[in-house]
């Protein structure tokens, strides 16, 4: 895959000592830097970034970061379609790291959502963890963390889990995280790509980055601005405060709590109610809906306008215009 320019502000480099070498692209140029011309480099970039200036432009090849997190092996992700009922799921599953993710399960991610991005007949997706780790997600799991032992490694592994989120955000599929137990640092993340959010009782959301000395980097800190706006935002993640589920509801973080027990059946009755139209229907207003968060008004509206148009007279329109019609 070829590299792609992304430009993106500053990071603080990840904590503890390295498990093993991993081999990045170093700057715009692609030139190999040595230690110390990295570490002077990246010392640059931070004084920029304290200055409160956008950091050089970096090159960010997503193949070469692929095969490098695939070596941070541990844990899994599940996925599963039911082409019925078009509701997908994805089982977070790493039982003795609390559901942490490592750099094998990021890859998995971006495979899963490539697959749902050609999946016509899906309406629904439905992220959990796996009941064995008790929790929804922990976040980056810390000997992935320790693995990417400089600044550059970590911000490869941000821009990758980005893309993938945003990817994620953008599926036709309605989403909606189903959390049980803690949702913290970039499980909470994760939480924000998802169209709904749903909590246990007693499930806490926690976006614990500055008590690890770092910033949200996979997304989740702009999202999270978007989703409650800055102030309370500002809150949450200065004050690593433990959101409750009577708390996030209040905040507008989460859409509602559902009962423990079975999550996924419940995450999979509370939506019912918006999927229950044509697969094409359901898809289409998931596309307008993105379009109108993301784009601008002029290119919003002629979305909407393609969108309404794929519709009109289609099968699903057709049908509805004869159910009413035969009613008089």
């Amino acid at each position: 895959m070829s590299a792609r320019v992304l430009s993106m502000r500053s990071f603080v480099a990840l904590m503890g000592p390295a498990r093993r070498h991993i081999h990045h692209q170093s700057d715009s140029s692609g030139i190999q830097l040595s230690e110390t011309a990295n570490s002077r480099y990246m010392d640059e970039r931070r004084n920029t970034a304290h200055a409160n200036e956008f950091v050089p432009i970096e090159v960010f090849n997503e193949q070469v970061e692929r095969l490098n997190l695939k070596e941070l092996n541990g844990g899994n992700l599940y996925l599963k379609k039911d082409q019925e009922s078009g509701i997908a799921t994805i089982t977070i599953s790493n039982p003795s790291s609390a559901n942490a993710i490592t750099g094998s399960m990021m890859v998995e991610l971006s495979d899963m959502v490539a697959e749902l991005e050609k999946w016509r007949k899906g309406k629904a997706l439905i992220l959990y963890g796996d009941p064995e780790g008790k929790h929804f997600c922990a976040g980056a799991d810390l000997k992935t963390a320790q693995a990417l032992s400089n600044p550059q490694a970590g911000v490869m592994m941000c821009l990758y889990m980005q893309n993938i989120l945003s990817r994620l955000q953008r599926l036709p599929l309605i989403s909606a995280a189903a959390v049980s137990g803690n949702a913290i640092g970039g499980g909470a993340e994760i939480t924000t790509a998802c169209d709904f959010r749903l909590m246990t009782p007693s499930s806490k959301i926690q976006f614990i980055h500055t008590k690890m000395g770092l910033s949200p980097g996979w997304g989740g800190g702009t999202r999270l601005v978007n989703l409650i706006g800055p102030q309370k935002a500002l809150r949450l993640m200065a004050g690593a405060e433990v959101v409750n589920a009577e708390d996030a509801v209040r905040l507008n973080l989460v859409d509602d709590v559902i009962p423990g027990g079975d999550i996924l059946k419940q995450a999979t009755t509370w939506l019912d109610k918006y999927i229950s139209e044509p697969v094409e229907v359901v898809q289409s207003i998931k596309t307008v809906v993105t379009a109108a968060s993301q784009l601008p008004q002029d290119q919003a509206l002629s979305k909407e306008k393609d969108v309404f148009g794929g519709l009109w007279r289609g099968p699903a329109n057709n049908a509805a215009l004869a159910k009413s019609l035969s009613k008089k």
